[in-house]
């Protein structure tokens, strides 16, 4: 018995690669176009991830441990990032606990837009209760050293800088 292909099947078997790969690149192009505009949300960086890359007009979030039922706050300290390369767009907290005073965890986030090419620092500060001055419109800086001859404050109570390097592409 002789054996015929029917020309919708050869039309089929030429077809097929070429529509599969038409659709993952309308695929890829979609997921690209909602990650450009925010829709599958801005990049998160821990305090372990302090080289940041993104491209003009990204978000991304700077995410850092507090604790503000025990008086616990982060500030973007001095000198300020670049506004040329990264301007700020917000900040949150977001407790890994119960409401209830004295909850323990959680996080207090700032979120940042990539607005030029270059390279930038931004440096946080964390400040225990009255480790800090507050400076008001979301700024502090460490607060005098302890007069001579008292007992210095333990290492836990003292403000400490975390600083985020920051290139736009």
């Amino acid at each position: 018995m002789m054996r015929t292909q029917l020309p919708g099947t050869a039309l089929r078997r030429a077809l097929t690669p070429a529509l599969t790969a038409l659709t993952t690149l309308a695929v890829l192009t979609a997921l690209s176009a909602l990650t450009g505009c925010g829709l599958m949300g801005p990049s998160m960086y821990d305090t372990d991830e302090t080289a940041i890359e993104a491209d003009s007009g990204e978000e991304f979030t700077l995410s850092v441990p507090s604790n503000a039922s025990l008086g616990e706050r982060w500030y973007v300290a001095e000198p300020k990032p670049a506004a040329r390369v990264v301007r700020a767009a917000g900040e949150d907290q977001e407790n890994s606990g119960s409401e209830a005073d004295g909850a323990s965890g959680g996080s207090q986030l700032f979120r940042f837009k990539a607005v030029g090419r270059g390279s930038t620092t931004i440096r946080l500060i964390h400040c225990p209760v009255h480790a800090c001055i507050d400076q008001g419109d979301d700024s502090a800086t460490a607060s005098p050293p302890p007069p001579a001859g008292s007992t210095a404050a333990p290492a836990s109570s003292r403000p400490t800088y975390h600083t985020y390097t920051v290139t736009v592409k």
